[in-house]
């Protein structure tokens, strides 16, 4: 004759049975937990991967131009300024990529070269509404002396910050420095940001092919606003600044810094796949006599605006 388990009995067997729930429970979580985790690994390095390809495809296009052109034009009609608009992925997801001509955009290291360079630093302050004196206060964050320029400021200054700080004194690579200097906000960052990049060299010149609005405006006082607008309104593809200068005189007091080639360039690619997404900026760099393009530095931090979202303003 079977007996009933006592109260004391069931009890214990339906903490056991609690027990083994609750750690099959745990193990089922961790087991989903780990799966998850390796999903956004792979899909990561799966992105991180396409977006590296992008940068690839983006030398590649650069030294076939040179290879096919003599690397002695460069203007928007070539296939390295084509941008790669979004495109879907295999793996469930989108790639974009845009080339940018550095040359097209002020190099704010040609404060150094001249007085020239001063100049027009500060015309390109003042067509975007910005105090001409930031043109000095970023000859001293970059200059190699501790000499105060103008209204600018050194060492003195930004040691008696909220967060002590020195200035550089030597070239820099990133824009973002410019929101160092004394009474410079993220709007002003913001506002001058796609206008201005950032090259190893003081002398750069400018490709007229290529040069947006404000770098032109930039380049003389002389030069008028509907002039200008002319210009890059229209198709360019002049094969010498000769050609460029024969149609718009005007540009003449500047001629020495103007260009129709160019030697560095900017790729920007985002690509997502699943949940996972890279965003990245390359700083090319294309060898005059070999037509080698070269990396010069990557940022994997830098905000990615779609060409297509651009195209939606400029149309609105």
């Amino acid at each position: 004759m079977s007996r009933r388990p006592n109260g004391v009995a069931l009890i214990s067997v339906l903490l056991v049975v609690a027990i083994l729930l609750a750690v099959v429970g745990r193990l089922m979580a961790n087991h989903g937990l780990t799966i998850n985790q390796n999903q956004n690994v792979f899909e990561q390095n799966q992105a991180l991967q396409y977006a590296l390809g992008a940068e690839t495809l983006a030398r590649q296009a650069l030294f076939e131009d040179f290879t096919t052109g003599g690397g002695e034009v460069d203007h928007l009609g070539e296939i390295w300024a084509q941008p790669v608009l979004p495109f879907e992925l295999d793996e469930g997801g989108y790639l974009e990529a845009q080339v940018r001509d550095l040359h097209g955009c002020f190099n704010m290291n040609t404060v150094l070269a001249s007085n020239d360079g001063m100049d027009r630093m500060k015309r390109l302050l003042a067509n975007l509404e910005m105090p001409e004196s930031l043109a000095e206060a970023w000859k001293d964050w970059i200059d190699a002396d501790l000499e105060v320029t103008g209204f600018g400021a050194e060492d003195s200054e930004y040691l008696v910050a909220a967060v002590p700080h020195r200035t550089p004194n030597q070239l820099v690579s990133h824009v973002s420095e410019f929101a160092m200097l004394q009474n410079v906000d993220a709007e002003m960052l913001q506002r001058i940001l796609p206008y201005v990049c950032l090259l190893p060299d003081t002398e750069s010149q400018v490709n007229v092919n290529t040069a947006n609005l404000h770098t032109l405006s930039a380049l003389d006082d002389a030069i008028a606003a509907q002039n200008i607008e002319n210009v890059v309104s229209s198709p360019r593809a002049f094969a010498s600044t000769s050609e460029f200068l024969d149609q718009y005189p005007e540009f003449r007091p500047a001629s020495e810094v103007l260009s129709v080639s160019s030697q560095y360039f900017e790729l920007h690619a985002f690509a997502q796949v699943g949940d996972s997404s890279v965003t990245l900026l390359s700083v090319l760099n294309r060898d005059t006599s070999t037509g080698e393009v070269t990396v010069l530095s990557r940022d994997f931090g830098r905000l990615f605006r779609s060409a297509v979202e651009m195209a939606t303003e400029e149309a609105n």
